[in-house]
């Protein structure tokens, strides 16, 4: 269903019907004009023309509206094409207006980069020939693709620090919206759309007009009326309603039918799966994520484009918002720990290479007095085995790491890093102790009392085995759960989303080379998305009971069944219960007393 409201109605002329008026030969001014106005007039066929690509009705409605709205929003379901349709965007608004600037970003370089990549793969394709002879000069760095076209741009950046402020564009592309900061958006974002395109044309007429009026050639309601062409498209699959991307939802919503908002327009394109046509998605992809239920909030979100309140996961999604830190606030994401803080470091091995194998996990958690924060957080899937033991031997070095846990199997992980050449050139072996976390009562106190005895952080004795019991699974989910209800556990806040956080972080001696990112700001953005995974994978997990009464904590039985690269995963909620699990055992260690011998046994001879 599309609605207008009343406000936006105007008498529209049509174009192809005034085109059909015109007789007799046209001069080569005129019929430029004329081909720019049919051609504008009908973007489905214009598309069809330069690129080859044939539109769907939808796409070619939802078009419109981004060229005839200052603030758009497509919240679509998994599948509807948002990367696509901003990509036909770009391309056409700059067309058809020269000198156009469009900046694409994204709460990470690698989703802006994107649709940028989505553009490039459309001009490059046959048929597109004629699209191709409108672009210039290319150019791609680590932090910044630019392509130059018709006297403008588009520019794809990530949005962290204060980079993007020294940009300067008159169309804002947001990818995934949802996961953008909020002061981001207003303090940073929103200004560029109040700086006009044509600036020192618009000087320029004002001067010529204060001259005639002063002449009194012309009158003060004889002024030119500039339109505002500035825009900003936000693109995003639907999130819970305490986000943020709900309220701008609400908010632009609440703008469309306010008859108080009249110079700025609105554009709102809400579609789930159902709304497009059923040859433009895969059914089989449907029908397996039905399986685990259509009603199910995941479901409703990512393939329905409806909004959810997030209360129906075994962990609730609004109460782990709730216990993230605000942004601009510590403690941030790190890539390397500070040096008064001691940190809890938790390993999830997986020893497969198949990109669709499980993640290699590791989270590391920032012990506070009375909380503590998941800061830092690691997932690979298919990854070589030397890269995870590089990885773990560049947190070992910049993190205080005062205790590790690794599941049960994780042994082997551990021997192979202390016989790994890098570890052996920095005399490091990491080092096993005995931990019997499940006993109880009296039988915990004698545990902990002999872990004390053998626990040594200075000989890096600093690591045990935790054995993935029903009992265990149980417990410590529970603990978990609860540590979140009463707030004891936190999530850090985005480095990325504050400059002086961001800029302290890049200036850091990181060993690049230890990790699988290019650079320092790649690092960065993907911490700040694995904190924020880690939440998403969490909300994912059900609790069942089997006839037996053991319960099991796992993903939806549609997601485990799936066998792409890029299926949903859980082995971040792993590290986290690990973590979690292990600051526990960390604190009642430090509280557990070890009685010193007075005396000692004094042999004598006897005669």
């Amino acid at each position: 269903m599309w609605y207008t409201h009343e406000k936006y109605n105007r008498v529209v002329n049509d174009t192809n019907l005034e085109l059909l008026d015109l007789k007799g030969e046209l001069e080569s001014k005129q019929a430029k004009i004329t081909l720019a106005k049919f051609l504008r007039a009908n973007l489905g066929f214009t598309v069809e023309l330069i690129s080859g690509i044939k539109l769907a009705p939808y796409q070619e409605v939802t078009l419109k509206g981004f060229f005839n709205r200052n603030f758009n929003m497509c919240v679509w379901g998994r599948g509807c094409g948002k990367t696509f349709i901003a990509s036909i965007y770009c391309f056409l608004q700059c067309i058809f207006e020269p000198n156009t600037k469009i900046l694409v970003a994204g709460p990470t370089f690698r989703t802006a980069r994107f649709i940028f990549q989505n553009l490039e793969k459309i001009v490059e394709t046959k048929g597109a020939e004629l699209l191709a002879q409108a672009f210039g000069a290319k150019s791609k760095r680590n932090d910044q693709f630019e392509w130059r076209i018709n006297g403008g741009s588009v520019t794809a950046i990530p949005l962290s620090g204060e980079k993007i402020r020294g940009f300067r564009a008159n169309i804002l592309v947001l990818d995934e919206y949802l996961l953008l900061p909020e002061e981001t958006i207003k303090t940073v974002l929103m200004p560029f759309l109040v700086a006009p395109q044509d600036m020192a044309e618009r000087i320029r007429v004002r001067e010529i007009e204060d001259s005639l009026i002063k002449a009194g050639k012309m009158g003060e309601k004889d002024r030119m009326v500039f339109e505002n062409k500035s825009k900003m498209i936000a693109l995003s699959s639907a999130s819970y309603s305490f986000e943020n991307l709900y309220k701008t939802y609400k908010e632009w919503m609440g703008n469309i039918y306010s008859d108080d908002i009249q110079d700025s327009k609105y554009f709102i394109s809400q579609m789930g799966y159902e709304s497009i046509p059923t040859d433009m998605i895969d059914e089989t992809i449907i029908e397996e994520a039905q399986a685990g239920g259509a009603s199910t909030s995941s479901f409703q979100r990512e393939y329905c484009a409806q909004f959810t309140d997030g209360s129906d996961s075994y962990f609730s999604a609004k109460k782990m918002y709730e216990c993230t830190v605000p942004d601009g606030e510590a403690p941030h994401s790190r890539i390397a720990g500070s040096p008064d803080k001691e940190y809890i470091l938790a390993i999830d091995p997986s020893f497969s290479n198949s990109p669709s194998s499980d993640y290699f996990a590791m989270s590391i958690l920032e012990l506070d007095e009375t909380s503590y924060t998941l800061v830092h957080s690691y997932a690979v899937a298919g990854g070589n085995l030397k890269d995870h033991i590089k990885y773990l031997f560049y947190v070992y070095k910049n993190f205080n790491i005062k205790l590790i846990i690794i599941d049960n199997a994780g042994y082997q992980f551990i021997d192979g890093a202390n016989e790994s050449e890098l570890f052996r050139e920095a005399k490091l072996k990491i080092k096993f102790f005995d931990f019997n976390t499940e006993k109880e009562g009296v039988d915990y106190e004698k545990e902990l009392r002999s872990v004390k005895r053998q626990y040594n952080p200075k000989d890096n004795v600093v690591c045990f085995r935790q054995i993935f019991s029903s009992d265990f699974l149980r417990n410590a989910n529970e603990y978990l759960q609860s540590c979140i209800d009463h707030k004891k556990i936190f999530f850090a806040s985005r480095t990325s989303a504050f400059g002086s956080f961001f800029s302290r972080a890049t200036s850091l001696k990181i060993p690049i080379n230890l990790t699988p990112f290019n650079d320092i700001g790649e690092l960065i953005e993907t911490q700040d998305d694995l904190i924020y995974q880690t939440k998403k994978q969490c909300a994912l997990i059900e609790v069942k009971s089997t006839a037996k009464g053991t319960q099991t904590f796992d993903l939806p039985q549609h997601l485990r069944r799936s066998n792409s690269a890029n299926r949903a995963r859980r082995d971040n909620y792993t590290t986290l219960m690990l973590g979690n699990w292990a600051v526990k055992a960390y604190n009642d260690l430090r509280d557990v007393k070890v009685e010193k011998a007075n005396f000692t046994f004094v042999p004598r001879m006897i005669n």
